[in-house]
């Protein structure tokens, strides 16, 4: 028998112009003996046997495989691979090539997500997935207040590593963490089962990497300064008391003619008119620009038998208000470590941790900033000016409150918030012997989360000032004193055990898995609250009397589940992935608890036949690919629906003396025939690439089916009953649409460039919904949603503002005594004579836009770098609410500086009702009339085109530190949400989302601002 020579390989990996490739991946294949190519892509290999492949790879170049042979020198040469058709990505429950994908898959790499630097991973996806939206809500420390979609179908399934997560513990990952993000769209989630019926967003973090028993070491750290996005300007004192007196002049009593007084006398106004500033409480109240910070350290090794990985984050962001006190602290870490015991049995064990903790000032960001924007300019911060002194004289204040006391946490109290995510994961891969391809794998994570909460309320004192005795007269607010501490316990087990056989003869591929999944979760929570005899943040300093202790309901559920996969390739052409999950829920009675969810799809590389090559060969790739999945979900369920439940409540129980003792109530009735609502989801999808994938992309067209939504019954039932009706499996409703992707890639000698657009469209509708029978075909048509789009805007036609009084008087429909020109006129859009609710008709959309869309693009030229990442929307239309809408709100409070732009008399006296008077027009009404509350003069366009990421980064030469052993130090310049281009006046367009009362489309600016952030930053290796 021929003896198989150990030999040592070295060599050097270069791109088509032949510069080096540093942290390019050489594996011996079929094992995990590698290396990483240094600065200067050199590499060694060592003991590699003369009939082994070596793999080379790195990310966005094209595999290369090269036999060992008798060779002791082996260069590779890596060509960019714009569409990654050789690039692995996370699929459920395993990996694919991009080549053999047939599902609608997106993914996305470490090194394109951190161009955004956030402190929320969420927001670092915006505008780079076709069909992944994302909306910041705010930049609030801590708040990580940000939502995703996909392809509008809402919030999707969260994987990392395999295991199933939340959104808050994506959300709040160290970036450095990540090694890829993959978006199933399809009916390829469908083998996530439970849940993932809107989608599933699959995570992989970094592990070790053999570096021939090397260590190397990562810094990433940068610096931010953050500003608030949108500040819309109050008006000063006097144009404040300017509206005060034209909203007064015309509210008239019951004399209508009888002009009152005005508000302000020129006596008021004077000291302001010789150069007193206006009282400016949003600059007193807030920061322009506040800090923010992010720090990553890693650890990265190992040999052939045990490799690892440990990452150590912190990130902290400090809040605008000047009080002090607001701000977020976190500490992320991960270790992984890959061991291989045996020849064939091999072991995982990853230990993550998040551990966060905001405090802030004892208010909230909603409340405190409406209460700073509605501040009069002329209500002073303290009493008589005296800094000593906080104002509180109510009939300057809104509300009686001062904003600066508030933000204060010495005067007002704290409130502060901890989280702790623990988790660990054990994996086992058991390769059989003597059978080539087929391995047993299992898992099982424990993960805890433990969040509580201290919320201290402290008293404190304003005060008036009494001219006449020169007494500060204290005002005490929020009393008494108190505090009120919460905990929660969440506890998550999964375990998963399967059996993998992948096996290749001749032209066929065939790999195939089965695996049994049980997840169990279990909660509870409690809450304590004293009122105080002294100010104090502890239980024990309050009153006995006034005390109370809330446990909350503890609760838990589990899931089981049989999950199966078998994927074929013929000729690398012809491709058919299996997939099905068999799920158990226990929310659901006995005979409906199990369900079966199949998925299916297929694809054709056209571009590997003969006739393609032949014919056409500047096309490098063409695949048609179609899936379509069944999937169910349990996630809108009650928690223990089959069991008639009892609740504590106050409205009933026995009578004690004079005192009402509360009792049991029972809740719904149970329902036997509940089971999962079913989706079905359809898609079909072209891939291609021409000019040797220098230009690549995607089309999409979707559809997903619900079927079975529950919903409670409308019908009328007696209240003996005691009950309320259950749930049923009623409704049904439907999402579809389409996406486009292109990238362009090119490198002309040094200079590398890349443009890649994107955009998506969903609709929805309701296909069947439970709705009560219309009372005629008019009521039918406006208010029935049956066969219909969900983002329907219905109201009046607005037609143009009065221009006169002539005008007013001479119109074909009675208006009202107070009407003035600058008052809008309403179409009587039927025709009847009258305008009211029977002329409105659809006039915009509402809720999600028409069109997203994201623009990324780039450029390298020899050590410099350059990336932006535009972001936006079409087809998104919101109303303004309350200070945006009107001046004067709540009574005469503060108004936005573009209400001046309103009709008023050139004659700030004249008569409003004499045909003599001269107008000034404006793009508002006269103060104090709801000009623009209805009619499609409410509606606003909110489509906009954001900057969202800029960033411009220098790679030193390695020359100049190679000898301090730093293999690698770039630095770099970022900005976030740079540019915003939009017609909206003074408010974000990026957070409307649906129409109606106190939802998110009529939108206001009370939150907490997203904000714009300006970055420097280096990231270093050794």
């Amino acid at each position: 028998m021929e003896s198989i020579q150990q030999k040592n390989i070295t060599g050097k990996v270069t791109d088509n112009t032949g510069k080096p490739v540093p942290g390019a991946t050489v594996i011996v294949k079929g094992t995990t003996s590698g290396s990483i190519t240094d600065e200067n892509g050199q590499y060694t290999l060592n003991n590699v046997s003369s009939n082994s492949v070596l793999v080379f790879s790195f990310v966005g170049m094209k595999t290369v495989e090269a036999k060992a042979g008798n060779q002791s020198t082996i260069d590779a040469v890596l060509v960019d691979e714009s569409i990654g058709l050789d690039e692995v990505v996370a699929v459920g429950y395993g990996t694919q090539k991009k080549a053999s994908i047939t599902g609608s898959v997106a993914s996305i790499r470490n090194e394109e997500l951190v161009r955004t630097k956030s402190e929320n991973v969420v927001n670092m996806l915006t505008g780079k997935l076709p069909g992944v939206r994302v909306v910041q809500k705010s930049s609030a420390p801590g708040a990580y207040d940000s939502t995703i979609d996909i392809r509008g179908m809402g919030a999707p399934l969260f994987v990392i590593d395999g295991i199933t997560r939340d959104q808050a513990y994506f959300a709040r990952m160290d970036p450095q963490e990540i090694e890829s993000i993959s978006v199933l769209k399809d009916g390829s989630a469908a083998i996530y089962g439970l849940r993932a019926a809107n989608g599933v967003i699959l995570i992989t973090t970094k592990s070790g990497i053999s570096q021939a028993g090397k260590v190397e070491f990562s810094y990433t750290g940068n610096y931010s300064v953050q500003q608030a996005l949108y500040v819309p300007e109050g008006v000063g004192a006097v144009d404040h008391m300017m509206l005060r007196n034209e909203n007064t002049f015309q509210n008239f009593g019951t004399n209508y003619l009888v002009r009152q007084n005005p508000v302000f006398s020129q006596a008021d106004m004077q000291p302001y008119l010789d150069g007193k500033p206006s009282y400016n409480w949003m600059d007193a109240a807030f920061e322009k620009n506040t800090p923010q910070q992010q720090h990553n350290f890693s650890v990265n090794g190992g040999s052939d038998k045990l490799r690892y990985f440990m990452s150590l984050g912190y990130a902290n962001q400090e809040g605008n208000y000047k009080g002090g006190g607001y701000n977020s602290d976190r500490w992320n870490f991960r270790s992984t470590v890959d061991a291989q015991l045996t020849k064939d049995l091999s072991a995982k064990v990853t230990v993550g941790a998040i551990l966060d903790e905001t405090n802030r000032p004892n208010s909230t960001d909603w409340s405190t900033m409406k209460t700073a924007w509605l501040m009069r300019p002329d209500a002073p911060f303290y009493a008589n000016d005296n800094p000593a002194y906080l104002n509180g004289d109510a009939s300057t204040l809104y509300v009686g409150r001062n904003v600066l006391a508030e933000i204060d946490p010495a005067i007002s109290g704290t409130n502060k918030t901890n989280n702790r995510r623990l988790n660990g994961t054990l994996q086992l891969n058991y390769n059989i012997p003597n059978v080539k391809g087929l391995s047993l794998k299992g898992s099982y994570d424990y993960a805890m989360e433990l969040p509580d909460q201290t919320r201290f309320k402290k008293s404190y004192n304003l005060f008036n000032y009494n001219s006449g005795t020169e007494v500060y007269v204290p005002v005490v607010v929020n009393s008494p004193s108190s505090i009120e501490r919460s905990a929660n316990f969440d506890f998550d087990t999964d375990m998963q055990l399967g059996v993998h056989y992948d096996t290749k003869f001749g032209e066929h591929d065939v790999k195939s898995f089965l695996i049994f999944e049980e997840a169990y979760s279990k909660w509870d929570y409690f809450r304590a609250y004293r009122e105080l005899l002294i100010d104090s943040e502890y239980l024990f300093a309050g009153e006995a009397l006034n005390q109370e202790g809330t446990g909350g309901t503890p609760g838990d559920r589990s899931s089981q589940s049989l999950i199966g996969s078998l994927t074929y390739a013929y000729s690398g052409k012809y491709l058919v992935d299996f997939r099905f999950r068999y799920d158990g829920s226990s929310r659901f009675p006995e005979g409906k608890r199990w369900g079966f969810f199949p998925s299916v799809s297929a694809g054709w590389r056209i571009s590997e036949e003969s006739f393609m090559k032949e014919s056409l060969p500047v096309i490098s790739n063409l695949k048609l690919r179609a899936s379509y999945g069944e999937m169910g979900d349990d996630g809108s369920a009650a928690n223990y629906p089959p069991v008639l439940g009892y609740g504590l409540t106050t409205r009933i129980g026995w009578m004690f003396g004079d005192a009402l003792s509360g009792g049991l109530q029972p809740q719904a009735i149970p329902n036997p025939n509940l089971t999962w609502y079913e989706i079905k989801m359809y898609n079909v999808g072209l891939d291609f690439g021409v000019f040797q994938n220098k230009l690549s992309g995607s089309f999409e067209l979707f559809r997903r089916d619900r079927t079975g939504l529950l919903a409670t019954s409308s019908s009328v039932i007696p209240g003996t009953v005691g009950a309320n009706l259950p749930q049923e499996n009623l409704n049904a409703d439907r999402n579809f649409g389409w996406e486009l992707m292109l990238t362009w890639r090119d490198q002309i000698k040094d200079f590398g460039y890349y443009i890649n657009p994107l955009i998506s469209s969903t609709r929805s509708m309701r296909t069947d919904w439970l709705e009560t029978v219309a009372n005629n075909q008019f009521d039918y048509w406006r208010n029935r949603t049956s066969g219909r789009y969900n983002d329907i805007w219905w109201g009046n036609e607005s037609d143009h503002m009065f221009t006169s009084l002539e005008e007013i008087r001479n119109y074909k429909l009675p208006m009202g005594q107070g009407t003035t020109p600058g008052d809008w006129i309403l179409n009587d859009w039927n025709g009847d004579g009258v305008v009211n609710t029977g002329d409105e008709h659809p006039i915009a959309t509402e809720g999600l836009p028409l069109f997203n869309y994201g623009l990324n693009m780039g450029f390298s030229w020899k050590n410099f770098d350059l990336a932006a990442n535009f972001q936006g929307s079409y087809g998104v239309y919101v109303e303004y609410g309350e200070v945006l809408i009107s001046p004067l709100s709540f009574g005469g409070n503060n108004s936005l500086s573009y209400f001046m732009d309103r009709w008023r008399p050139a004659d700030p006296n004249a008569d409003f009702f004499s045909t003599t008077t001269e107008w000034i027009p404006g793009y508002y009404p006269v103060t104090g009339h709801d000009g623009r509350r209805t009619g499609t003069n409410l509606v606003q366009d909110a489509s906009y085109m954001r900057l969202k990421t800029l960033e411009l980064g220098y790679t030193l030469p390695k020359n100049l530190f190679s000898k301090a052993g730093i293999k690698d130090l770039r630095v770099y310049l970022s900005g976030y949400n740079l540019l915003t281009f939009s017609g909206l006046k003074d408010v974000d367009p990026e957070r409307p989302g649906a129409k109606g009362g106190a939802s998110t489309n009529t939108v206001d600016v009370y939150n907490y601002p997203v904000n714009k952030t300006f970055t420097i930053g280096a990231s270093i290796k050794f």
